[in-house]
């Protein structure tokens, strides 16, 4: 291994501070239909029931209608509306006009998603429409097809073969439309004639013509010949079975030999006396195929065409975005199947229609002017005549900030004092009584959640550009949903510890598995004012994640070095490019500590290396890291082991500065029980990008820095050290009649009304 050139000398362009990005989730286990409704053949009269089953119970149901033919999807409006885990709609088929698709939407707030459609069809069976007998002359002991001309049938009907007009038993058939007489003899002439059967719609019909077989004994030669003309074109779904067929007669019986063009036959590919069999067709199976009739030097060939059919599927969902109201929108998905499929855009379960302000090429989307009703779910459905498949995400849409309005906020309980906390409910008042106006205060976004193990998760958000007060710390409070305590929803719970604001992401412990929740950040503000986020979705947390984070390629902690007495340089590999993740956890901790890592959140797949800043000088400490996505998180790399340089004495303090790679977006997190309050001296850590230009030797660093005064430092360092705090009184010789009321949920009295911009629903596939 190369060893990697020493950072110190490398010269960075500080730019302005970049704001955070709000990162989206990918479609991982949460909200999903565990049952689509199923397509239907009926006849006119009968009451067909649709069903849709969900994983996670929904607030309510509606179901949408397209008649044939059409690109329009229709509300139903006498379906009932009630929530839970499962909808059923039932069609009283009485008109053929309610024959076409169905599709269930499951709402949870003002969020929609919908199941793939499922087709409702008449079933009935046409008469056939042949015209003419078939005369079949071939010599004995070759092998002879009988076909039955079957017309149109839905479901397929049911074939029947007469010879002499008396039912034929144990019939071999073919394709379910062609009985084989093999070793043909003189016996088996005859005149064979079949019926077709709908067994739904008891409708049977009986072809208009008859097979005339003549089998007669040939001692002379006769060249072979097809006895049956072979279909030329085959069109066969992924993974079923097919039977090329190839029937040749002559005297002596020919032999026939297969060949394909340019290629092997499959492995997969049995040859027989009807034809070419092959197993669990696949499209690699997908080309053209020679079958030649051979006999003393004479021969007769066919090409056959073999083409393989793949039901739709989103190999790739739209990406979970963040969009401003009044900007622009362009998602993407990427979809297989064979023929390609029609791609259909919904935002929270209704089609999106090309109009003045959307436009769908292809697979792509495109809004030229965002509004608030497209926040939610959505979803990239691709269709063909072999089916329909989804892929969904999350759309967030920053509304507008309205400054210089009179801002008037009900006082929440959260306290600029590190461990005063009350009950909410009220408004803040002056001495005079009078409410605070005038004061801009710009909320977080809505934070993204991730899991991390079956009792915790990583809360992540990010805050607007800076256009109001400064943000003093941040809390992270969080509410359990589905159960109810006397009839009301659980109250929200908050997390004791304060959040320095320059951090982006918090771990929440001590949550219950197979429980739903969601998040939300406070943002206590300069003049001790405080704003909600938006509520995160539902964020189901679901137990026994092991599988998943087996999934999870394990980075490589491949380099440590001290660069100075406060930074240590970690460069590590993912090995699995291939892998999808959104990020990395870097977790350091002193190496004579035997308390929590420090983790820091290095967003962005490509990231591989990082500088921890804020370190203590001539100290030693201990280093991993793993790689998350949003449903799970790796197994630890290596453990490795660096120690800082000893201080360096000079007359100015010079900042220190974090970098990351390749547009990546770092913050420091903390872990706090939420009934803990623990004065945790965080170190900043400052995130910057590296771009793709080329600045002095192909290098541009892009560094935020964040300064903290020593006094600072000195004072919350005293604060945490040595004091555990129990109730509000500091203990071991500490103050011992304190003021100081600490609860475990502080604010466990508030319960706002819910955005209805935000959506409701967890992650979603």
């Amino acid at each position: 291994m190369q060893p990697v050139p020493s950072l110190c000398g490398v010269v960075t362009v500080l730019l302005h501070v970049l704001a955070s990005l709000t990162h989206g989730q990918r479609q991982e286990p949460g909200v999903s239909f565990i049952r689509h409704p199923q397509p239907l053949d009926a006849p006119i009269g009968d009451d067909m029931s649709f069903e849709c089953n969900l994983n996670l119970g929904a607030d309510h149901f509606s179901w949408r209608h397209r008649l044939l033919h059409s690109d329009k999807w229709l509300p139903i409006f006498h379906t009932p509306s009630n929530g839970g885990k499962i909808s059923k709609h039932v069609v009283k088929f009485d008109n053929v006009s309610k024959a076409g698709d169905y599709r269930c939407i499951a709402y949870y707030g003002s969020s929609g998603l919908a199941s793939d459609p499922a087709r409702l069809t008449l079933a009935m069976l046409q008469k056939f429409s042949d015209k003419s007998d078939i005369v079949i002359n071939v010599p004995g002991g070759n092998t002879v097809p009988i076909t039955c001309p079957v017309p149109y049938s839905a479901p397929e009907a049911i074939v029947q073969f007469y010879k002499d007009n008396n039912l034929i038993q144990n019939v071999n058939i073919v394709g379910s439309k062609t009985m084989v007489i093999e070793n043909v003899k003189v016996s088996d002439s005859g005149t064979y004639h079949c019926t077709a059967n709908n067994y739904i719609s008891s409708q049977m019909y009986s072809s208009n013509h008859k097979t005339i077989l003549n089998v007669h004994t040939n001692t002379s030669f006769q060249a072979p010949y097809f006895v049956k003309q072979p279909q030329t074109e085959y069109k066969v779904l992924r993974g079923k079975n097919v039977t090329l067929e190839c029937f040749g007669a002559g005297y002596p019986v020919p032999y026939a030999t297969w060949s394909r063009l340019g290629s092997s036959l499959p492995s997969n590919s049995v040859k027989t006396s009807i034809g070419l069999t092959i197993i669990n067709v696949q499209p690699v199976d997908r080309g053209e195929y020679d079958c030649i009739w051979n006999s003393n030097g004479a021969h007769v060939k066919s090409v056959i065409i073999l083409k393989v059919m793949e039901a739709p599927k989103v190999t790739k969902p739209p990406k979970a975005s963040t969009f401003s109201e009044g900007g622009e929108l362009e998602l993407s998905c990427m979809v297989t199947g064979e023929p390609q499929p029609k791609v259909e855009w919904l935002i929270n379960g209704e089609s999106l229609s090309p109009s003045d302000n959307v436009e769908i090429k292809g697979s792509t989307l495109l809004i030229s002017e965002v509004e608030k009703k497209h926040a939610g779910i959505v979803q990239c459905v691709a269709s063909n005549e072999y089916g329909s498949h989804s892929g969904c995400d999350l759309l967030r849409v920053n509304p507008k900030q309205h400054i210089g309005a009179t801002e008037v906020r009900p006082d929440y309980g959260i306290s600029n004092s590190r461990h005063k906390h009350t009950r909410g409910g009220g408004r803040r008042r002056s001495k005079e009584g009078k409410r605070k106006g005038t004061a801009v205060l710009v909320p977080p976004n809505q934070p993204n959640v991730t899991r991390l193990s079956d009792v915790s998760v990583m809360v992540r958000w990010s805050v607007p550009e800076d256009t109001g007060l400064p943000i003093q710390f941040f809390k992270v409070q969080y509410r359990e949903l589905g159960q109810k305590m006397n009839g009301k929803q659980a109250k929200w719970m908050t997390a004791n510890s304060e959040i320095s604001n320059h951090v982006r992401s918090f771990e929440v412990t001590d949550l219950q598995p197979d429980h739903t929740y969601r998040f939300r950040i406070a943002a206590v503000y300069s003049n001790n004012d405080n704003k909600l986020s938006p509520n995160s979705v539902r964020f189901h947390l679901n137990k026994d994640g092991g599988i998943e984070c087996n999934k999870m390629p394990i980075p490589l902690l491949t380099n440590t070095e001290a660069l100075g007495p406060q930074q240590v340089l970690l460069i590590w590999q993912n090995q699995d490019k291939s892998a999808y993740i959104d990020g990395f956890y870097v977790y350091h901790r002193a190496s004579t500590s035997a308390g929590d890592y420090v983790k820091t959140t290095v967003e962005g797949k490509d990231s591989f290396n990082i500088t921890i800043s804020h370190l203590q000088p001539d100290t030693t400490y201990e280093f991993k890291v793993q790689s998350f996505s949003v449903g799970a998180a790796s197994e630890f790399s290596q453990i490795l082991r660096q120690k800082t340089k000893k201080p360096i004495i000079a007359n100015e303090h010079k900042d220190q500065d974090t970098r990351t790679d390749h547009g990546s977006n770092l913050t420091l997190d903390s872990r706090v029980r939420p009934a803990d309050d623990k004065n945790v001296n965080m170190y900043a850590i400052i995130g910057g990008v590296l771009g793709g230009s080329t600045l002095l030797g192909g290098l541009t660093a892009v560094a935020v820095v964040y300064k903290r005064t020593k006094h600072k430092q000195s004072r919350e360092s005293s604060q945490s050290e040595g004091k555990p705090i129990t109730n509000g009184r500091v203990m071991n010789g500490g103050v011992t009649d304190s003021k100081i009321n600490i609860t475990s949920n502080p604010l466990a009295g508030l319960d706002t009304s819910e955005d209805i911009i935000q959506p409701k629903v967890g992650i979603c596939k």
